[in-house]
C-alpha cells in the first residue's frame, strides 16, 4: 500500500513536533496503526488541541475494529499520552480507507468535500491503441499538434528513473522544473523542506520494490515536464506533476500525460491511474470523479469540544 510507505516516510523524514502514531491493540492483537498530527488552534477564547491527518495517506485498521470502539480507543490513547484532544478533524478521506472508519463514528457524521475535494481516476484496462481511439478526435488532434510543435524544436524523449541511485537525481530535476512554474512562490517542494524530505524518503523506501518512478519528458535532453508516480494494487498514483514554464507553449505536461496513459494501458500490473486530486485540467482526459470526505468531530468529554458543538448548533440555527 502507498499509504504504508508514505506513512513510514513521514515518520522517518520528520514533520516537526506535530506527527503522532496512534497504535491500538485489543485482546486479539494489533487493532489499528494511524499516522496522525496534533495541531493547536485558537478560536475566540477557546484554545484547541486538534487531532488531524495528512490527506495523502491512510492508516491500517483491522477488519474487526468497530468504528465507535476505534474512536473511543483513539481518544483514550491521546489522553493517556498526555494530549487529550478537543476535536478530531479528518479530511481527504476515501471510500475503503481505515481512517474513514474512524470518521464515521463521529458525532456529526461525514461531509462530502466540495472545495478542493474529490479525486479523478482514469481506467487503463484498454490497450493503448484502443484508448487512443476512444479518447476523442479533439484530444487526439491536440496531442498530435503538440507533438509536432515539440519535435520541430528538438528531439522528444521520455526517461523513467526507478532505482534508488537514479531516483535522487531525477527528483532534483523535478524540483528544478517545478520551481520554474507558477508554484515557484507557492507550493513547490523547493519551498517546503519538510515535504521535500518526505518525498525523497518515500522514493528511497519505495525503490526497494520498483514501484516508484520519476518520469521526465525531455527536449534534446533538457527536462520539459516531470511526474512522480507510485504503483500498488493495480493503481498508479500520479503524486506530483511539473513542467518548465518556459516551454509551456509546447504542452509538455499534456504530452507526458498521454505517454503515461498509453504506458499504463500496456502494463499488466496497472488497471487505473489515480490523479490523487480533482483539478479542472483532468477533464480533458475523461476520468471518473470520485468523492472524498471530511469529518469534524468535537470531543464532548472536553469543555472546549462541548463549546464547539454548541457553537456549531447555534450557527446552524442562524443560517437556517
Amino acid at each position: 500500500m502507498r499509504s504504508t510507505a508514505w506513512a513510514e516516510a513521514v515518520t522517518q523524514a520528520g514533520q516537526g513536533d506535530n506527527a503522532r502514531w496512534v497504535l491500538i491493540d485489543d485482546d486479539d492483537g494489533p487493532l489499528a496503526a494511524l499516522p496522525l498530527e496534533v495541531r493547536r488552534r485558537s478560536r475566540g477564547p477557546l484554545h484547541l488541541r486538534i487531532l488531524t491527518n495528512d490527506r495523502t495517506s491512510d492508516g491500517l485498521v483491522a477488519d474487526r475494529a468497530r468504528p465507535a470502539d476505534l474512536r473511543a480507543a483513539v481518544l483514550a490513547a491521546m489522553a493517556a499520552g498526555g494530549e487529550p484532544v478537543d476535536v478530531i478533524d479528518l479530511h481527504g478521506l476515501r471510500d475503503g480507507w481505515g481512517l474513514l472508519r474512524l470518521a464515521v463514528a463521529g458525532t456529526q457524521g461525514l461531509v462530502t468535500e466540495r472545495n478542493h475535494g474529490g479525486h479523478s481516476v482514469l481506467a487503463t484496462d484498454l490497450s493503448s491503441d484502443a484508448w487512443s481511439a476512444a479518447a476523442g478526435k479533439n484530444l487526439r488532434a491536440a496531442l498530435r499538434k503538440a507533438r509536432n510543435r515539440f519535435e520541430r524544436r528538438g528531439e522528444l524523449t521520455v526517461t523513467e528513473a526507478t532505482d534508488a541511485d537514479a531516483l535522487g537525481p531525477a527528483l532534483d530535476e523535478f524540483v528544478a522544473v517545478e520551481s520554474s512554474g507558477w508554484k515557484a512562490d507557492l507550493g513547490a517542494l523547493a519551498n517546503r523542506p519538510a515535504q521535500h524530505a518526505t518525498v525523497r524518503r518515500f522514493l528511497r523506501t519505495a525503490a526497494a520494490d520498483g514501484a516508484a518512478a520519476v518520469r521526465t519528458l525531455r527536449l534534446d535532453g533538457r527536462p520539459a515536464a516531470a511526474q512522480i508516480t507510485y504503483v500498488a494494487d493495480g493503481t498508479l498514483d500520479l503524486l506530483k506533476v511539473a513542467y518548465d514554464d518556459d516551454l509551456a507553449d509546447l504542452s509538455p505536461s499534456n504530452l507526458l500525460m498521454a505517454d503515461l496513459v498509453r504506458s499504463c494501458c500496456d502494463r499488466p500490473d496497472v488497471d487505473r491511474i489515480d490523479l490523487v486530486t480533482r483539478q479542472p485540467w483532468h477533464d480533458r482526459w475523461h476520468p471518473e470523479a470520485l468523492p472524498t470526505y471530511r469529518s469534524r468531530d468535537p470531543n464532548l468529554r472536553r469543555p472546549a469540544g462541548v463549546a464547539l458543538r454548541v457553537a456549531g448548533e447555534v450557527q446552524q440555527i442562524r443560517s437556517g
